[in-house]
């Protein structure tokens, strides 16, 4: 899944890839392009990582476009 969020004309990116049953990546790039990829070993754990950072992002102003599924 991939949720785009805006600020100030300025776009960030969350990324959740589901790799294998037990392998989970999630994948941010910020406003200036800098990504940061987290590895996770269950579904649990990316998915509550997931919701802290669009809950600090959304806390921080940035408001999202949707999210699409892949």
């Amino acid at each position: 899944m991939i949720w785009l969020f805006e600020r100030d004309g300025r776009r960030a990116q969350l990324q959740l890839l589901y790799l294998a049953p037990d392998q989970c990546e999630l994948h941010f790039i910020d406003a200036d392009g800098v990504a940061v990829v987290e590895h996770f070993t269950n579904v649990t754990d990316a998915g509550a990582r997931q919701r802290e950072l669009q809950k600090r992002l959304t806390e921080q102003g940035w408001s999202t476009e949707g999210e699409w599924k892949l």
